[in-house]
């Protein structure tokens, strides 16, 4: 955690695979992932279509063909939970990761495994676990399973603009 916490900027892509029982195909998207410490996420979809979510501390900003929706996430808990299970790993705030996930840590440096299990009742009836794996201070591989079996799986990549093109 204090390799992430060291880290005051990064950005990857990422590739992403939603697979939900309801759907026979999986949904796919394509983007960009931007995080400033301490506390600032941009998520920047390019495919299947274009739009950018912005998320710091107190709310998040959607931008779908700059249309602008603003929300707070003091009216948006779970989302706020969820956000902050991603940005606490990047800032390698183990103290915030600890009040709202019970935590299972394995491998080293190297090669690590991180299984967030939320202590929240009213999040974990929407999400099962969220496993977070990389080596180093770079998350490579973010997997979210939801309780009803749902599975959203993101790849993520050293940022290269070619890539998102």
């Amino acid at each position: 955690m204090a390799a992430m916490a060291a880290v005051k900027h990064r950005v990857v892509s990422y590739k992403e695979e939603k697979q939900m029982e309801m759907l026979e195909e999986s949904l796919h998207s394509e983007g960009r992932l931007e995080y400033i410490a301490p506390d600032k996420l941009i998520r920047s979809v390019m495919k299947p279509v274009e739009m950018r979510y912005i998320i710091d501390s107190r709310q998040l900003i959607i931008d779908k063909g700059g249309k602008l929706q603003v929300r707070s996430l003091e009216n948006l808990p779970l989302v706020r939970v969820f956000v902050e299970s991603f940005r606490s790993v990047l800032a390698g705030d183990l103290d915030t990761l600890n009040k709202y996930y019970s935590i299972t840590f394995s491998g080293d440096p190297p090669a690590w495994k991180l299984i967030l299990q939320p202590k929240d009742k009213k999040l974990a009836v929407y999400v099962k676990k969220l496993e977070l794996s990389g080596t180093g201070d770079d998350v490579q591989l973010y997997v979210v399973e939801d309780s009803n079996g749902d599975l959203t799986r993101m790849q993520l990549y050293p940022f290269d603009s070619k890539v998102n093109e």
